[in-house]
């Protein structure tokens, strides 16, 4: 095996050797068609340090593994004290707890060579245990945010105290980007928590990354981020970070009482002609999907009829009239177009009420009592479509485009935690949900749409189709999880999008493209992961990005 000795230097330059050298996934880096654009005039770079920042709040559980709500700002709130043992940056994978790794050669085995004198935040020594002892306590306690997927690692072994091998029982092309959202955890502490679904006590937000939690309040939905002296890592160039409870994000950003926010097209003369504000478009890796339950309706197993809803629903009058033109309508092979990956060679599905008429036709349903809605033997094409209480406008969009088609929808808002664990359990025939991470590594394809092996599709990033089966996009999901070679899967996942685009197994309605703005004076150092789209997600936009050789 040849050892890959890796530094954690966050240049351009390095960051690429890192990707050459360590093994890294092949989504190693945005090419220049998807980045982001800036639209502010200002060129300079704003402060590079804050005492602190003030973001908008809003209550996401306790910022433990076991605790937090699974959605990304939740799931951020936890990275901020919990550490991994790789993590990313705007390029691709970089050493993060771990400094450097072996794979063997058959892919089956890394080791990994854990930083000295790193410590928990209480001033115990991490090591290697700790590493094993989160693999073998999630088997058992299984976390809402992160984790890896059950039958990926067959054992984790000790091999001294700053060196773990995890063991895996096939290759798996994604297991360095999976152990990104690995979260370790301290033996000295979990290990006798039965329950920490619970454990809401000081001592469960103990980690060894950059911040404590200083403050959290659950009825306001506020938390107080307070730096870690005793981080390992770079300094944090924000002392304090703040979520804090606003009624409007907008205003609040314009009266000065948060620090970054989100605005819409509409509005974005008010903010670009102002030198001291940055804004930046992002890239499309937020959306919305459209969810069949075909085992509660088996008539939508017929692939006919799936096809003529995506005919139906007018993707491009939903980026207009909801996103204002701030986002790309969908794409039947799921991925973005801003993703790396994405397949310009699919089925397309203009709007064309005609066809999805004539598909229906095909299928058998006919409109034989004259009420509009198409029917078979008895049966209606009728249907109650799930959403969340802020997504009632693109539900009654698509149900008067359905209708058009003889497809009758009933809208019925949900609250979003109701409705994501309506889609958690299967109890809904049709579903609107947002979410992020359609950058993420292309493996979400397999792990979303393919019903053999385990599943780590959440809520967060879009959940396995229920009652879905199709036997060729298996086998090219079996491939693509142990091909090794990048140019290789790249190919298995073009065709992955293919079938999945000639299927129709779910409808990504639009990815937005979302616009940010942060005042430069105040702070100017956010910054993305290459794979999402959320600069307050990233804990290296609180980190000075220079710092990181001296501690080596």
């Amino acid at each position: 095996m040849e050892k890959k000795k890796l530094s954690v230097l966050f240049s351009v330059f390095l960051t690429a050797l890192i990707l050459i050298t360590a093994g890294c996934i092949g989504q190693s880096a945005q090419t220049e068609d998807v980045a982001e654009e800036t639209l502010a005039e200002n060129t300079v770079d704003g402060s590079q340090h804050a005492d602190v920042v003030y973001l908008s709040g809003g209550d996401y559980g306790y910022p433990q593994p076991f605790t937090i709500y699974p959605r990304g700002p939740g799931s951020s709130k936890v990275g901020m004290i919990f550490d991994s043992l790789v993590e990313r940056d705007e390029m691709g994978i970089i050493p993060w707890l771990a400094e450097s790794w072996e794979i063997s050669p058959d892919g089956t085995e890394y080791t990994f060579y854990l930083r000295e004198g790193v410590v928990w935040s209480d001033g115990a020594p991490f090591t290697a245990s700790d590493v094993k002892f989160t693999f073998d306590y999630e088997q058992e306690n299984v976390p809402v945010a992160g984790g890896i997927e059950a039958g990926v690692i067959d054992n984790v072994q000790v091999v001294d105290s700053s060196t773990v091998k995890f063991v895996l029982t096939q290759p798996v092309s994604t297991f360095l980007y999976k152990l990104t959202g690995f979260k370790i955890i301290p033996e000295h502490i979990y290990e006798d928590v039965s329950d920490p679904t619970s454990f809401l006590d000081p001592e469960a937000v103990t980690g060894t990354g950059p911040f404590l939690l200083d403050e959290y309040n659950k009825e306001h939905g506020s938390y107080r981020f307070v730096t870690n002296e005793k981080f390992w890592g770079p300094d944090t160039s924000v002392k304090s970070v703040e979520f804090v409870p606003v009624s409007d994000s907008l205003i609040a950003f314009e009266q000065g009482e948060i620090d970054f926010t989100g605005i819409s097209p509409d509005i974005l003369d008010r903010f670009t002609s102002d030198p001291d504000v940055r804004v930046v478009q992002q890239p499309a890796f937020w959306g919305y999907q459209f969810y069949f339950n075909m085992k509660k309706c088996p008539e939508l197993n017929d692939r006919r009829i799936r096809q003529a809803f995506a005919y139906a629903i007018d993707r491009e009058e939903l980026v207009e009239k909801i996103a204002r033109g701030a986002g790309k309508a969908g794409k039947m092979g799921i991925l973005s177009e801003d993703h790396i990956w994405h397949n310009p060679d699919q089925p397309e599905y203009g709007y064309d009420p005609e066809k999805a008429r004539a598909l229906l036709d095909e299928a058998g349903w006919t409109d034989t009592d004259g009420d509009g809605i198409r029917d078979k033997g008895g049966e209606k094409l009728s249907y109650v479509l799930s959403l969340g209480s802020g997504e009632v406008r693109i539900g009654e969009l698509i149900k008067e485009r359905l209708s058009e088609a003889g497809i009758d929808v009933q809208v019925r808002a949900l609250e979003s935690k109701s409705r994501d664990a309506n889609l958690r359990n299967g109890d809904f025939e049709l579903l609107i949900s947002g979410f992020g991470g359609w950058g993420r590594d292309a493996d979400y394809l397999r792990t979303r749409y393919c019903d053999t092996g385990s599943q780590t599709g959440s809520v967060s990033s879009g959940a396995a189709v229920f009652g879905y089966h199709n036997d060729t996009l298996n086998a090219l999901c079996a491939r693509e999880l142990q091909e090794l070679d990048d140019s290789e899967r790249r190919e298995i996942v073009y065709n992955m999008q293919t079938v999945l685009a000639d299927d129709v197994p779910a409808i990504p309605l639009y990815y937005t493209t979302r616009y940010d703005a942060w005042r430069i004076s105040k702070y100017d150092g956010w910054m993305n992961m290459y794979d999402h789209h959320a600069r307050t997600h990233s804990i290296l936009s609180y980190l000075e990005r220079d710092g990181i050789a001296e501690k080596r």
